[in-house]
């Protein structure tokens, strides 16, 4: 059982790729500071949020993958690129490619010795090559052609899952990029995929029980502070 929570809560919420996790934060100011500590913790440093698997804390950068800026939602940060590098890298030792990889890289070799012997100065070269920065050099990223944004979001979401492997989405205002359909396509394909989700909003969005074909569990923090627990299953399943 995995249970995510603020320091500043009396409730948690049981988080499943079953149902989504929605937190409604009334107050612009709390919800301030719930970004802040959001932003914070996903970079490694402290905050007020918890997240627990049966019963033990969990490192909160390592288990969760928080998108605070929907609008520029993109596959190429810092981590994603990082980590496609490594995989990158790993593949190209691979039987398939061992062969060429030898070959390229004696070729680049040879051009880097034929460069260096024009500078004027004793120079040396290893002949070890360092493949993560082979695909650096030629600004390895991900192609962000899609015809949607929900499509790129399904793009992103794969991404990080294959590549991060966080246990946990969280999005602030993703209801607000999303019609109705689009977020319960999105849902399901999360569902599927095993994937849970957390959506932050500023206001418990209307309508959501009528339309999407998902079960969800929500949390009102309201303007006092004071929290109402929703808890529904849509009609339609």
């Amino acid at each position: 059982m995995i249970t995510f929570k603020h320091k500043n809560w009396e409730n948690s919420l049981e988080i499943s790729p079953e149902n989504i996790s929605i937190v409604a934060v009334e107050s612009p100011k709390r919800l301030w500071e719930y970004c802040n500590d959001l932003i914070n913790q996903t970079s490694g440093e402290s905050g007020g949020f918890l997240v627990f698997k049966s019963y033990q804390e969990q490192p909160f950068d390592k288990f969760i993958s928080a998108e605070i800026s929907v609008p520029s939602l993109t596959l190429n940060t810092k981590k994603l690129q990082t980590a496609l590098i490594k995989k990158c890298a790993e593949l190209s030792v691979s039987p398939d490619y061992e062969e060429r990889l030898r070959t390229v890289s004696l070729r680049l070799f040879n051009f880097c010795k034929e460069v260096c012997q024009d500078i004027g100065y004793t120079t040396e070269l290893s002949e070890d090559i360092d493949l993560p920065a082979l695909f650096k050099l030629f600004s390895l990223g991900f192609k962000e052609e899609y015809i949607s944004f929900s499509e790129k979001l399904v793009e992103y979401v794969n991404a990080c899952t294959e590549f991060l492997k966080p246990r946990i989405f969280v999005f602030l205002f993703l209801t607000k990029f999303l019609t109705i359909e689009e977020l319960s396509a999105f849902c399901e394909h999360c569902r599927y995929q095993g994937i849970s989700l957390i959506l932050i909003e500023d206001s418990f969005p209307q309508g959501l029980s009528e339309s999407i074909n998902v079960l969800y569990k929500g949390i009102i923090i309201d303007k006092d502070d004071c929290e109402i627990l929703k808890n529904f299953k849509n009609i339609l399943q």
